[in-house]
């Protein structure tokens, strides 16, 4: 079983992750069950196998159906939203279905462990964000929700071995019962990529994501203005992570920047041509457990930089060029580096490439049925 946590976000790495893991396991001849009829995620919904697995789920209980419905043109629709998928997972699980393995992919929301009994749990664990950061997300339970699954689990999964280090020192957890598994890359190049029209600047930097906190977006907009003092032409675009807040425009003016930092929502194609025409793509985020966009980067194209911290050495190797996360500095000469050399641009181009092959949903798909079949042999007497 494959219990998901579908958000009432449209779109998200999580998801991706939870649909590529599925679509993969079942090409290997795992049963897979995802016990949810209604979604608004399109990672869930435009899956091929959804179908197939929606019907298996129950559906919505009529209460919380009925507060959905009730709250839907309310502050609290989202709340709803997510009350509702975790009943209708409850509900499954009350049926009394049997499972050879369950397998939370994600601790924030659904409490799973009273409905799991004997059976084994293998556990994903992303990162370790709400640890270190505790200050981000004040009154939110899923450091706690982690901890209980993670001691509960008979196999965790962690995404990188920098994952798998915070999670034995801050919580404790035994390593040898920790699996490291990588992601793979599910952005592709469109076949017309360089004839699609696009209304992008002719010479930007890119940036990708949430852009608060630990994400260091306003280092890296004083560092992107060093450049744009000397370099008029050049610009910046950032891709989702949601409309500048007032204070980022503030940032943004007081460096004299208005008109040349933008912010898009884009289509996943839209996103692979955008990091296919950036002069570079800047990954700034003091922590992550993985970097995704880093694959991605690699697979379109782009010259990646990163911060030299938490996993981004593991994962992108020396297919980027690094700099200090918290150094404006270092990182605008990291940029001129690449901005003034197309051959070193190109060098990175093809070490990001050759780093890339490392790295698939295959493989991950294999490692992960793997380590179920270590949970089920955990188990036997």
């Amino acid at each position: 079983m494959h219990p998901c946590t579908f958000w009432s976000d449209r779109v998200s790495g999580f998801a991706r992750y939870h649909c590529e893991l599925a679509a993969h396991l079942m090409q290997l001849g795992v049963n897979v069950h995802i016990p949810i009829r209604e979604t608004p995620n399109e990672n869930l919904k435009t899956a091929p196998f959804f179908p197939q697995t929606s019907a298996e789920a129950p559906g919505i209980p009529l209460a919380a159906r009925a507060i959905r419905l009730m709250l839907s043109h309310t502050p609290y629709a989202g709340k709803a939203n997510r009350h509702a998928l975790r009943e209708e997972i409850r509900k499954y699980m009350r049926a009394g279905h049997r499972f050879d393995v369950i397998h939370p992919t994600h601790t924030n929301a659904y409490d799973l462990i009273p409905f799991i009994g004997k059976t084994p749990l293998v556990l994903t664990v992303h990162d370790m964000t709400h640890e270190i950061y505790p200050h981000l997300f004040k009154n939110d339970p899923t450091a706690q929700r982690k901890l209980d699954y993670a001691r509960r689990a008979d196999r965790i999964i962690a995404i990188s071995e920098c994952t798998k280090r915070d999670l034995v020192a801050i919580c404790g957890i035994e390593q040898e019962k920790i699996d490291v598994i990588h992601h793979g890359n599910s952005l592709v190049l469109p076949a017309d990529a360089a004839t699609r029209p696009m209304e992008l600047p002719e010479r930007y930097v890119f940036f990708v994501g949430k852009r608060s906190g630990y994400k260091n977006f306003d280092i890296f907009l004083k560092a992107f203005g060093e450049l744009a003092d000397a370099d008029r032409e050049l610009q910046l675009v950032c891709a989702g992570g949601g409309a500048f807040t007032p204070e980022e425009l503030s940032l943004i003016n007081g460096l004299h920047l208005t008109g040349r930092v933008h912010q898009r929502w884009v289509t996943d194609e839209e996103l692979a041509i955008m990091y296919n025409r950036c002069q570079t793509f800047v990954y700034p985020s003091a922590y992550e457990g993985f970097g995704l966009p880093l694959l991605e980067a690699f697979s379109c194209g782009a010259p990646v930089l990163c911060a030299k911290a938490s996993c981004f050495p593991e994962i992108a190797g020396d297919g980027a060029d690094y700099f200090p996360a918290d150094d404006a500095a270092a990182m605008a000469a990291a940029m001129q580096r690449v901005l003034e050399s197309q051959d070193y641009a190109n060098e990175l181009r093809a070490r990001g490439a050759e780093r890339l092959s490392r790295f698939s949903w295959e493989k991950c798909a294999e490692e992960t049925k793997a380590t179920y079949q270590k949970a089920i042999d955990q188990k036997k007497p």
